[in-house]
């Protein structure tokens, strides 16, 4: 191992102490001091209270002991028995990281550097991971576990974590969304235009997390969504830069922020979670709607030459709170190249290569965490077939990671798929390499600085001081504490009604009647997860017990199963259903119809090596029109090795990427036959209302004209249509999208542009817009519509 350098001389740093200290016993019998006292929780960890102060958090069982100092109790984490100035919480986060960096090992750092996987997966792999220094994981399987599962699991890993050499936490981190967060969309969110329901949504969510343990959330996004065919734009918080900008705010002061009970905001505390805002510099200018953690999509383009456009959210947004905590603790690069002929912006690689891009960050004041997306690597060592490597095309894991860490990525976040060298230690090499490329100094000061930023935003969050989870709290903040009502009822606030003939959606003192139709839901197979899949079956789109509180239902027969599987058992077809009778749809008040919006693939066919056209449309599209470009703008150089007479020749070709003269055609076609279906099974008395769940933009003129009442969803779960079906609830969503009149003016917009596309113009002379929805009296114009409906903006305020 590398030795230590002196915390007292690394870097010029000095320690000075004051006050006396003494070090107390281990917890075996309980006791306290002048101004503290301790306790041993039902989970078994010894919880310590500081009149005033910080609450600590131990394991009796870590080697960790209490010191007292000035009558307060501090964690000896490194077991010398002297108060460090990282242990100290009295000290600023700043200073208490310093101290520690200059106390670890270059081995020590590469640990920290490196984002392994999910602990509830392999408990051996967790602690070989401790072993080499590992102390951020991402958490997704583990939180998949029972709430009382979690925490043990959980305290268990800390447990072990502070009983090494200096006692770092581990700081478990958790992607979206999850049950935690309740299946709840960023565009869904942003349909609220509500920046204070966001910010109390995401606080509600880091409560959650943290009385699980979980430290780091992997979001929000703040991509913009320019592009209308992106398959990402769910998670965002839109397309337009204002409203996105306002919404991060809000969404990462709820997560990093504690408050308290009158709402006032006490910056980190213990309900505080850190903030990692992605995918910088903006992944939203998709070429052609092709999603970039595919080597088909990996190009975003700037055809409006608005790239400065999707750093507002970023600049003005993310890393300019105007709250107490100021900025986002970290921030994930996105996996696409940024594509210009003439490099414009930087060379031709994906942004965690793009030494352009980091530069972007640093140079513009940014100074917390950056950390890689997973999936970064793929492949063995001396071999990256990567899914997202893009641009490192030939090179082996060892130059990537290198690249990665030589441009000041502070954490690779990958899972480790078995290297020859395991990926830690190719972080330490990295080290050497540093060396002797620009000297000693710079290696070294490339490594500290990087595990000052790490530990100062984990110190932060107050992991250092309690890491420990309460069971008990947990269960009673995630189980019983009633916040899934709240996100219902945010959902609701979520969805927009874009049509509403003669009040078919309206306030009501009787339940109306309603018919549902049944839906055909298709056998499914095992998961990656294993199980052994779903047969076919026919159902209601809804909860029937939830929906026999808003209305009275409707809806049609089962027959018999109609057809056989390859062992001859009966499975139902799409032909077994029976649809209600014409006398009981001539009692029906209206017929609500679900469906989604249309899925027609991720824009290539691996099996033709063929680019495909992504429709905003159910029906069969034809990428001819004028506005099609019959050359991509990207262009990337295909290498073909071919023998000649002279040797083996190196043939470039470009690679051209347009989708000119191809056809798709949704995947759910069957939703628009449904509509249809239903509109002409119904009675003239009988009016038709479409609820939609959609995860980007579509287009409505296949069914809009026969349709009395059509509702959106953009994310929410479908039973939040029923309190507003049965007029129980007033719609106030707004649309956080345009949606356009139809593909041709799709392939006419630019990827980089905000609200930049003919809208759609309903029967009714209603146009689609941004921020257009009805409520019962009509198109709503409130404070919302008033302080979004300016013109996009373009250039963030905030960097030159």
């Amino acid at each position: 191992m590398r030795k230590r350098m002196s915390k007292l001389m690394a870097l010029g740093l000095a320690v000075s102490m004051a006050g006396s200290t003494t070090v107390c016993a281990k917890a075996d019998v309980i006791a306290g001091g002048e101004k503290w006292s301790q306790e041993e929780t039902a989970d078994g960890w010894i919880k310590v209270t500081n009149e005033g102060g910080e609450t600590l958090g131990y394991s009796k069982d870590s080697g960790v002991t209490i010191i007292e100092q000035d009558g307060y109790a501090f964690k000896d984490l490194d077991k010398d028995g002297e108060l460090d100035v990282y242990e100290d919480w009295r000290e600023d986060a700043q200073t208490r990281s310093e101290d520690l960096a200059a106390q670890l090992s270059i081995e020590q750092i590469a640990g920290l550097r490196y984002t392994a996987k999910d602990p509830g997966a392999d408990a051996e792999a967790f602690e070989a991971d401790l072993n080499n220094n590992v102390r951020h994981f991402l958490g997704n399987a583990l939180a998949r576990s029972a709430t009382d599962i979690v925490t043990e699991e959980v305290n268990k890993m800390q447990e072990m974590a502070e009983a090494s050499e200096f006692g770092i936490p581990v700081i478990p981190s958790m992607d979206p969304p999850s049950k935690y967060m309740h299946e709840m969309s960023g565009l869904a969110l942003a349909a609220t235009f509500d920046t204070k329901a966001v910010k109390e949504f995401y606080n509600d969510t880091a409560k959650t997390m943290r009385s699980i343990g979980v430290f780091e959330l992997l979001g929000p996004q703040a991509d913009l969504a320019t592009e209308p065919r992106w398959s990402r734009a769910s998670s965002t918080f839109g397309e337009d830069p204002a409203l996105v900008t306002d919404m991060i705010k809000a969404a990462i002061t709820g997560l990093q922020s504690t408050f308290d009970k009158e709402g006032n905001d006490l910056g980190w505390g213990e309900d505080s979670v850190i903030a990692q805002v992605k995918h910088f510099p903006g992944d939203g200018a998709a070429e052609g709607g092709r999603e970039s953690h595919n080597k088909f999509g990996k190009y975003n383009v700037y055809p409006g030459d608005s790239f400065n456009t999707a750093l507002i959210p970023f600049f003005d947004g993310a890393f300019n709170l105007g709250t107490a905590t100021e900025t986002a603790s970290a921030v994930m690069p996105s996996y696409s190249i940024a594509y210009d002929e003439d490099e414009k912006y930087g060379e031709l690689v994906g942004s965690n290569f793009s030494e352009y891009k980091i530069n972007l960050l640093r140079e513009n004041g940014y100074d917390g965490i950056i950390s890689t997306d997973s999936l970064i690597m793929e492949g063995n060592a001396g071999n990256v077939p990567t899914i997202s490597v893009h641009g490192m095309d030939g090179m082996d894991s060892q130059e990537v990671i290198y690249q990665i860490i030589k441009i000041g990525i502070d954490r690779i976040l990958m899972p480790d798929f078995g290297e020859e060298v395991p990926f830690v230690q190719q972080i330490v090499n990295c080290y050497d390499m540093l060396v002797e490329e620009f000297g000693e100094e710079a290696a070294y000061e490339n490594f500290y600085s990087s595990a000052v930023r790490l530990l100062r935003e984990y110190i932060k969050t107050g992991a250092f001081e309690n890491p420990y989870s309460d069971t008990e709290k947990a269960v009673e903040t995630i189980d019983n504490s009633g916040i899934g009502d709240s996100f219902n009822e945010l959902g609701q606030k979520s969805i927009v009604m874009l049509k509403n003939n003669d009040g078919t959606i309206a306030q009501r003192n009787e339940l109306p009647t309603v018919y549902i139709p049944m839906t055909y839901q298709a056998a499914t197979q095992g998961g990656m997860f294993g199980g052994s899949g779903t047969p076919a079956s026919w159902s209601l789109p809804v909860d029937e017990q939830i929906a026999g509180q808003y209305m009275n239902i409707v809806t049609d027969t089962v027959g018999e199963p109609g057809g056989t599987d390859e062992e001859g058992n009966a499975v139902y077809t799409e032909e077994d259903i029976i649809r209600a009778g014409a006398e009981e749809l001539t009692e029906c008040d209206f017929a609500a119809v679900f469906v989604s919006g249309p899925s027609t693939g991720n824009g290539y066919d691996s099996e033709t090596d063929t680019y495909k056209p992504i429709s905003l449309q159910y029906g069969e599209y034809t990428a001819d029109s004028e506005s099609v470009r019959k050359e991509s703008i990207s262009q990337g150089v295909v290498e073909e090795v071919v023998e000649t007479p002279y040797g083996p020749q190196t043939n470039k070709t470009k690679e051209d990427r347009s989708y000119y003269g191809e056809s798709t055609v949704a995947s759910n076609y069957s939703d628009l036959e449904l509509i249809r279906e239903i509109a002409t099974v119904i009675p003239e008395s009988c009016r038709l209302a479409v609820c939609v769940t959609a995860s980007n933009a579509m287009i409505f003129s296949e069914f809009e004209s026969e349709a009395d009442a059509i509702l959106v969803s953009f994310g929410a779960a479908k039973d939040n249509f029923l309190p507003i079906l049965g007029g129980q609830t007033e719609p106030g969503g707004l649309l956080p999208i345009q949606m356009p009149a139809d593909m041709e003016t799709v392939e006419a917009q630019s990827e980089d542009v905000p609200r930049d596309v003919e809208c759609y113009v309903d029967s009714n002379g209603n146009t689609y817009d941004f921020a257009y929805g009805l409520n019962w009296n009509g198109i709503i114009d409130d404070e919302r519509v008033q302080t979004y409906s300016a013109e996009p903006l373009t250039t963030p305020e905030t960097i030159s």
